[in-house]
């Protein structure tokens, strides 16, 4: 059942604002995807390269992925390592690898209370 809302995320447009400042943006689409596991096979012959697949995304409607290479689900990035079309193209399975350091809590402000200031 394609329950499961996915964000697909298109590479960063560079343009300039005002000032001359770079400002990178992104377009997101929310789409319906089926949230699948990564097969032990696939996993294994994965890491031998230095991937780490953690889940599968399937689409049921092929024109909705337009070659996008990062994805949110659930407020975590994955990265898609691989696309696989099934059979007969009605499909396709976007295999994912969650993004190291993107998903992490932002460290806390530091406390300057009793720091000195001058």
């Amino acid at each position: 059942m394609f329950d499961t809302v996915i964000t697909l995320k298109s590479e960063p447009v560079i343009t300039h604002d005002d000032y001359g400042n770079e400002v990178k943006t992104t377009t997101d689409r929310e789409i319906f995807a089926q949230q699948r596991g990564v097969y032990e096979s696939e996993f294994y012959n994965a890491s031998q390269v230095g991937l780490h697949p953690s889940k599968t995304f399937r689409i049921s409607n092929t024109e909705d992925y337009q070659g996008e290479k990062v994805l949110e689900h659930e407020g975590t990035l994955y990265t898609v390592v691989r696309v696989d079309w099934d059979g007969n193209r009605d499909t396709i399975n976007l295999v994912c690898e969650e993004r190291a350091g993107f998903n992490e809590e932002p460290a806390p402000e530091p406390d300057n209370q009793g720091v000195n200031e001058g």
